[in-house]
């Protein structure tokens, strides 16, 4: 091992900050990677519902969740108020969400699942474990822990910085 190098990594200060940014970028190049393929497979199998995926993310998010209002959706899934109404609207028409007013902030949007959503809901969670489960069987039961704590503490920071 070199001067103030490690077992991992270069030595040198210049060669470290290099290292790091291509390291940053292999994990995300993995990430779009692993990204694309399941939401290739998740798109194909949501669309036969009807169900784009954003509408899914917030069927999911509500039914894991719970009710919760209309601007907290938006900072659950990384998007914006504004980018978030138009979804809600779409699965409000099709009767698997209503919206109601705060009692006492009548500025705030409360949303949550009608009986219809959570039959959804439940139904989606159901084909995930028959199908998406065994596709995680290449990870151990600790490394699936490890890599859910990694992801939650990415997105915490990502969403910081957004």
């Amino acid at each position: 091992m070199g001067r103030g190098g490690n077992a991992i990594g270069p030595s040198t200060s210049r060669s470290k900050r290099t290292f790091l940014k291509e390291l940053s970028t292999s994990v995300w190049v993995r990430i779009l990677r692993v990204y694309t393929v399941i939401s290739t497979e998740i798109r194909r199998k949501v669309g036969r519902k009807g169900l784009t995926l954003p509408q899914l993310y917030v069927l999911t998010t509500l039914g894991l969740q719970g009710d919760m209002p209309l601007g907290k959706i938006g900072q659950e899934l990384l998007v914006s108020k504004g980018n978030i109404t138009p979804i809600v609207d779409h699965l409000e028409r099709d009767g698997l969400v209503i919206r109601d007013r705060d009692r006492e902030d009548r500025r705030k949007m409360w949303v949550r699942l009608t009986v219809k959503g959570r039959e959804l809901f439940e139904e989606i969670v159901s084909a995930y474990e028959e199908e998406f489960v065994p596709l995680m069987n290449c990870l151990s039961q600790e490394e699936l822990k490890q890599l859910s704590m990694l992801l939650k503490k990415m997105g915490e920071g990502l969403s910081r910085t957004t």
